[in-house]
């Protein structure tokens, strides 16, 4: 005969925690990627959750000290799951697009 309280017993469920669990998390995360691979004139700035996608979208900008957030270069894409990167620009692109806002002050 099956032992019908062993049956009964609710099964613990592991709930997975969240890679970058905030907009926070996500914005450091693009932060720490940038400072390492692509330089410090960079930073990224308004970060937002897009439901539909189940993706954080940070928004990257060119800013100095004489010049905070001068122009907007780049959007990027991070899964909260695992933290990877969905989409994002090159180092080489990045670059590009930094040599043309340059050339436009």
């Amino acid at each position: 005969m099956e032992n019908v309280n062993q049956s009964l017993q609710p099964q613990s469920t592991m709930i997975p925690q969240l890679a970058l669990p905030d907009a926070e998390a996500a914005r450091r995360a693009v932060g720490r990627w940038l400072r390492t691979e692509i330089g410090d004139a960079l930073y990224p700035a308004e970060v937002s959750f897009v439901p539909e996608s189940f993706v954080w979208h940070v928004s990257v900008w060119f800013s100095t000290a004489g010049q905070p957030m001068a122009a907007r270069l780049a959007d990027v894409y991070l899964n909260p799951a695992t933290g990877s990167f969905l989409g994002r620009p090159s180092r080489e692109e990045l670059a590009h697009r930094l040599a043309q806002v340059s050339e436009q002050e």
